[in-house]
């Protein structure tokens, strides 16, 4: 039987935490390829999905640029702030929650993932030279463009009416 020294057994256990972490990574936040835009008006489910995931990488990415990139940072901001209301009712209906618990619940899940994001990002900024290329999230940013301006679009053209 082989005996390890705590100090290799320490980092035996930090690379498990590792791996364990990067596999979370993983798992959390899969691609939004298999959503469509009819889906997230239609099913409930879906739309607080990827408005919940649309909100947490507009606010990732807010967040990686706002120094060097101040204006630019303020525009996803400010489409974070448009998407938040929509995922906020979008969690009271599917979960049939009172709006204090939805806004605990749905700001918590925000924070979370947009940590997720930023680790990501950050691994892909040092893999790549950039934080999106190389994985799913530039897909994923552009589908979540396209999501928030087909939900601006419903909301001018109901303020119209």
């Amino acid at each position: 039987m082989v005996k390890l020294n705590p100090s290799h057994m320490n980092k035996f256990l930090a690379l498990i935490a590792i791996l364990y972490f990067n596999s979370a990574i993983a798992k959390n936040i899969e691609p939004l390829n298999h959503y469509s835009l009819e889906e997230i008006f239609t099913d409930e489910k879906a739309s607080h999905t990827v408005l919940e995931r649309c909100i947490s990488l507009y606010s990732a990415i807010t967040e990686l640029i706002k120094t060097e990139h101040p204006e630019l940072a303020i525009s996803f901001f400010e489409m974070a702030n448009t998407l938040y209301p929509y995922g906020l009712l979008s969690l009271e209906k599917v979960e049939k929650i009172s709006s204090n618990e939805a806004e605990k619940i749905f700001f918590k899940n925000i924070t979370n993932l947009s940590k997720i994001y930023v680790e990501e990002m950050n691994i892909n900024g040092k893999k790549y030279g950039s934080y999106l290329r190389g994985s799913f999230l530039g897909d994923d940013l552009s589908f979540c463009h396209e999501v928030t301006k087909s939900i601006n679009l419903v909301i001018s053209e109901s303020n119209i009416e």
